[in-house]
């Protein structure tokens, strides 16, 4: 074999692993990825991402290899119905807002009484006793309603951040607490040079965590991966 065909020959065995890696449909998302951690673009990365490869801490990635793509797991998206327990929670909390201004305005002096009794630590009888005694109950209710409110708006929010980050590049993307559907998960490893903050550059393996969502009604709709997490394994 000439010196020649020895030169081309490695030249191929360079080239056609990156040819075959920038192939993978994970490839373009993965290269804006680290093109934006570089540069520390949290705009362009909270289009796609929930997470930053940070150069302060975690080095620079210029280039990588896609050595494996696992499997998708899929989970039920559980939107609608958090949605609807955060709207029967606001209901609750309304009704509860009226019961609270009805009952204040039937009993407005003896509550001032019951406030002052309260902030002097003295003591109530009779009817202004039971006053005192209702209008406590009823800001005690008012404090678990306004935590269920906050607790099941807090449960749909987590549930819906990835869905609604998955269809954001739609013009008019769909109200996501109307449908079913799945979270779709796989992770996608790389082998890439890492540049760290010390200036020292080592190989290391990233694990990444790409995940969209699969809403279904009359027809199903595929959102876009959004990348969640990267790990060095």
């Amino acid at each position: 074999m000439s010196r020649r065909t020895r030169v081309l020959l490695a030249v191929l065995l360079t080239v056609l692993p990156a040819a075959a890696c920038s192939g993978a449909p994970e490839q373009p998302i993965l290269n804006q990825f680290f093109a934006a951690s570089r540069l520390i673009d949290r705009t362009s990365l909270q289009n796609f991402s929930t997470v930053l490869f940070d150069p302060r801490t975690d080095g620079i990635v210029n280039s990588f290899d896609i050595t494996d793509v696992s499997a998708e797991e899929r989970k039920p998206l559980t939107i609608r119905t958090l949605g609807k327990a955060l709207d029967d929670a606001k209901a609750e909390d309304a009704a509860y807002s009226k019961r609270k201004e009805e009952y204040f305005s039937a009993n407005q002096d003896a509550i001032g009484r019951s406030l002052k009794a309260e902030r002097d630590k003295t003591k109530l009888k009779g009817k202004d006793a039971e006053v005192q005694a209702a209008w406590t109950k009823l800001r005690g209710e008012g404090t678990a309603v306004s935590r269920k409110v906050a607790d099941a708006r807090g449960r749909l929010a987590a549930e819906a951040a990835i869905a609604e980050l998955s269809f954001s590049d739609q013009r008019t993307p769909p109200d996501i607490r109307k449908y079913d559907g799945e979270l779709v998960s796989k992770n996608v490893t790389v082998a890439a040079p890492v540049k760290l903050p010390n200036g020292q550059t080592v190989q290391k393996t990233l694990v990444i965590r790409m995940q969209r969502a699969v809403l279904k009604g009359d027809r199903e709709m595929a959102g876009r991966w959004v990348i969640t997490s990267v790990k060095a394994s």
